[in-house]
């Protein structure tokens, strides 16, 4: 029995190794608009390679093949691919298994800072192009282009995922029979299409079992973008027969960014934890199946038991989309926020050791010489002006009617921005008093302190906040003014 234990010095080889892998699973979706249709619909989760994504298998295939050929080799010392996702960190954590070389991603310049954080995360140098986000293949001052050209240099090479019939032989290889040993009946194979690799990979092996089966590749709709498949224009271009993807898909379906989002977000919702290309290739089986139906076509895809067997690819994870989701969705797609008030404000550490009693305030206090020390009260100016410590100061939050801020999402608002804006070194009142001393802090019952206390640590001042605050009635002469 495969136990999924991988040891020994070759373990990380083996764990990304598809062959010394159990199959990934092929799950049925619960539920779909074609349930009473007798329609069965599988997801191929893809997403749970090693690497969490599809491309990891070209990556893998295409370095592989490079090596057995020599041109990668120990000369090698860096690879260069236009890729702003998935198969640029695929081929970083690979290269890196493998002791190859360096990996460059080129990418568009239009790309967020948080997706160049995530490739710099898996130690991948940045080269970034102007022009379009989405490059095409043909054109000669694109990016893909010069990472072929830069990948022909000495000491340089390109896997070239656009262009190179190694893309597709990886799903020849590895996905297709896998596909095909768990859903021997399948009628309908249903895959993105961004490199085409995958399509023209598993499409291409699960015609060669089986002549009938209908391959769907889907496309982002006309002037629509989604993260890895492209809008057909922007396809690989068919004259290129190392990725002859129009010989291989039946039909060609087009989804929305919209829709494919929203597919993507009830898959995840369901359980299934899949990306937005995975939402747009199901979106795309459904448009699929509606003409189908709509022409009468579907009893002539049904198997031998009446039931007509989809699969789709799931290609990778949403994680890295999270906020795409929120910019492309309407917002009645998401629970509310409670108290979102406090969004943006109260963002500063908190300690527990900055929280002291009144003896240990008392104390601090008088060990301090009095020009190291201040107490800082934020009690009303008229309870203030009433009794108060020796040589303090008053910053008024009129916070007596709401002593806990953290029981009051408005109140901790509202205190929280009047003490991150006054207490700085460059206000007028309270920076030469504060910066540079021992800061103890008094509020009524304390809370308000604790908040203050943030604040100010924040800002490098050594500040302690009196737990329930100073008990100022029947203090010695001391204490009181």
């Amino acid at each position: 029995m495969n136990m999924n234990v991988f040891s020994g010095k070759n373990a990380l080889k083996d764990f990304y190794d598809p062959a010394k892998n159990v199959p990934l699973p092929l799950v049925e979706l619960p539920s779909h608009p074609f349930e009473s249709d007798g329609v069965e619909i599988f997801a191929k989760m893809l997403t749970l390679l090693p690497a969490g994504n599809v491309k990891s298998l070209p990556a893998l295939n295409m370095l592989l093949r490079a090596v057995e050929s020599g041109e990668i080799n120990e000369d090698t010392k860096r690879i260069i691919e236009w890729s702003s996702g998935n198969t640029a960190i695929s081929l970083a954590i690979l290269s890196r298994i493998y002791g190859l070389g360096d990996v460059s991603a080129y990418i568009s310049n239009k790309n967020s800072e948080a997706k160049m954080q995530l490739l710099r995360f898996f130690g991948l140098e940045l080269s970034l192009f102007g022009g379009p986000a989405q490059v095409n293949p043909d054109d000669v001052d694109g990016g893909i282009r010069a990472a072929i050209l830069d990948g022909a240099k000495e000491g340089c090479y390109s896997p070239s995922q656009y262009t190179s019939a190694r893309n597709p032989e990886a799903h020849i290889r590895w996905t297709g029979p896998q596909l095909h040993m768990q859903l021997p009946d399948m009628a309908v194979f249903v895959a993105a299409l961004g490199t085409a690799g995958t399509i023209t990979g598993v499409g291409t092996y699960l015609k060669s079992v089986n002549p009938a089966i209908i391959n769907v590749g889907v496309f982002t709709a006309p002037g629509d973008k989604v993260p890895g498949p492209r809008p057909i224009d922007l396809a690989p271009p068919s004259a290129d027969m190392d990725l002859p993807w129009k010989d291989v898909i039946d039909e060609a379906e087009f989804a929305t960014s919209l829709d494919s989002y929203q597919a993507s977000v009830e898959l995840c919702r369901q359980g299934l934890l899949v990306g937005p290309s995975s939402g747009l290739a199901l979106t795309g089986l459904y448009h699929f199946l509606e003409k189908t139906k709509a022409d009468g076509g579907l009893d002539k895809l049904r198997g031998p038991n009446g039931k007509i067997k989809c699969a789709f690819i799931c290609c990778d994870m949403p994680f890295q989309y999270i906020g795409e989701y929120f910019d492309k969705l309407p917002s009645s797609l998401f629970p509310k926020i409670v108290n979102d008030e406090l969004i943006g404000v109260d963002q500063y550490p908190y300690g527990s050791t900055w929280t002291i009693s009144r003896t240990e305030a008392h104390s601090k206090i008088q060990t301090l010489a009095s020009s190291r020390s201040v107490v800082l009260d934020l009690r009303d100016s008229e309870d203030f002006e009433a009794v108060r410590t020796v040589g303090s100061i008053n910053l008024d939050l009129r916070c007596k009617e709401e002593p806990n801020p953290f029981t009051s999402p408005p109140t901790l608002r509202r205190q929280w921005l009047e003490l991150d804006r006054r207490l700085h070194g460059d206000d007028v009142e309270f920076g030469p008093k504060l910066f540079g001393r021992v800061v103890v802090i008094n509020s009524y019952e304390g809370h308000t302190a604790v908040v203050a206390s943030s604040v100010l640590r924040k800002k490098g001042v050594e500040a302690y906040a009196v737990q329930g605050g100073f008990d100022l009635a029947g203090q010695t002469i001391f204490w009181i003014l």
